[in-house]
């Protein structure tokens, strides 16, 4: 069960959405399964000759004029493979949700109002809770991490309806592009949303850089905006970025702050990469960067057994600069195959435990960081590249068996798919036999 919440400013709009067709006639028999008390509310859905505009006005009965955004909006639906839920169990899941996002605690009398719609068309049987967010007491309702507490009382509905179980919030995962960022791109002719660019912008350039200055100098030469945010005694505690050209309805950039495109990329995250860098950068081994990234990242994989899962996480989190700078300096033939494999790691770099710096994993940033600064022409061996790539893969392959052994199953398919990809693209035995081996 997945709940997604959204946030507006138009009730009679939204109702209007929900108990009309749909945009690609996909609302089927939509109707009431619950609401914030049990008589006297009216449903369009059963009641033909209810008013919309009465059951809005009702739900924006206690709405202080000045408030805006004052419409929570959450999206809940089972997956296609489960069992249709009958009416009664959807009113139950509606109640219980809005409890836990902290819209209506159960026994309130005093609560937000809400309602709770189902349709039956589409991928799957789904309901849409409807709330203002203006409790009947003229205080405002606690909805402080709401999108973690809906995720937790999912995971609880699902073993009590015998639902297909999905995995735990852990505060992890990468917020993806909006539809509304996806259609805007697609509108001004870009390939990709702004926050995926300064996604991929921002995670180089934090990859690749020795100090603060230099990477908040990499996002300028990228073609990035930059806004640092600073404390009241001028100390930068943040930063944000915007595309060029990439404005608001009033103008001005749309700005994302770097923790909001991954968790990884908050500011403290970033400076915890320069913590044991040293004064100047290591010489290139005999053999070439790749060579040197090869012998990094078999050290790591040496070490791995012993370790604690703080130091694993250290080894996890250097990989994945790793792969990010493998990617943008392989030969042509294979970066694809590495972009591909970078994208999909994404989720296995940020395990839910706190990493303890090892000097395996500086030395793996170190080598990879030597990748971002050789000469191309350094680069073009391709052999040894993918020697550098099979070793990676043998890597992901211990990260995969950990996360398996942990039950961490959204870094865990993360890193499957990555292997296969550097399997792909590194041949036979890049991963594929040794995972019988492996120490984990």
């Amino acid at each position: 069960m997945i709940a997604k919440v959204m946030r507006g400013q138009d009730t009679l709009g939204l109702l209007k959405y929900l108990y009309g067709p749909g945009s690609a006639n996909e609302h089927t028999d939509p109707h009431q399964v619950g609401a914030w008390r049990t008589l006297g509310v009216p449903d369009p859905g059963r009641t033909p000759a209810a008013d919309l505009g009465v059951l809005a006005r009702r739900l924006d009965r206690f709405v202080r004029p000045q408030v805006r955004r004052h419409v929570w909006h959450c999206a809940i639906r089972v997956a296609p493979t489960d069992r249709p839920l009958t009416d009664p169990e959807w009113e139950q899941v509606a109640r219980r949700l809005a409890s836990a996002g902290g819209v209506a605690p159960l026994g309130d009398e005093r609560a937000c109002r809400w309602v709770a719609v189902r349709h039956d068309g589409g991928e799957s049987h789904h309901i849409h809770l409807l709330a203002t967010l203006a409790r009947q007491d003229d205080t405002n309702p606690d909805i402080h991490n709401d999108a973690l507490r809906l995720r937790q009382e999912c995971r609880r509905l699902e073993d009590e309806l015998g639902l297909r179980p999905t995995s735990a919030s852990d505060n992890t995962s990468a917020p993806s592009p909006t539809r509304g960022e996806t259609e805007k791109a697609l509108r001004q002719g870009r390939e990709r949303p702004s926050r995926a660019v300064l996604e991929c912008l921002a995670r180089r350039a934090a990859a690749a850089a020795r100090t603060e200055e230099e990477f908040f100098a990499a996002l300028g030469e990228g073609g990035a905006l930059l806004r640092p945010r600073e404390s009241a005694a001028g100390a930068v505690t943040g930063y944000a970025l915007a595309l060029p050209g990439d404005v608001a309805p009033d103008g001005q950039p749309v700005w994302f702050s770097g923790g909001s495109l991954a968790p990884d990329l908050s500011l403290p995250r970033v400076r915890a990469r320069f913590a044991d860098v040293p004064p100047v950068p290591a010489p290139v081994p005999g053999g070439g960067p790749w060579a040197g990234l090869t012998r990094a990242v078999r050290a790591q994989g040496e070490l791995w057994g012993p370790w604690g899962a703080g130091a694993r996480a250290a080894g996890v989190a250097a990989l994945s600069d790793a792969l990010t700078l493998a990617a943008a300096a392989a030969p042509e033939p294979v970066a694809g195959v590495l972009e591909a494999a970078e994208r999909d790691w994404s989720h296995a770099g940020r395990p839910p435990v706190r990493a303890a710096a090892t000097v395996a994993a500086a030395r793996l940033r170190e080598a990879a960081r030597a990748l971002a600064a050789a000469d191309p022409q350094a680069l073009r061996d391709e052999d040894a590249c993918l020697e550098a790539v099979r070793q990676m893969a043998v890597m992901a392959a211990q990260v995969a068996h950990w996360y398996r052994d942990r039950d961490w199953a959204p870094q865990e398919r993360a890193a499957e798919l990555a292997r296969k990809h550097l399997v792909e693209v590194g041949g036979e035995g890049a991963g594929e036999d040794n995972t019988l081996t492996l120490t984990v």
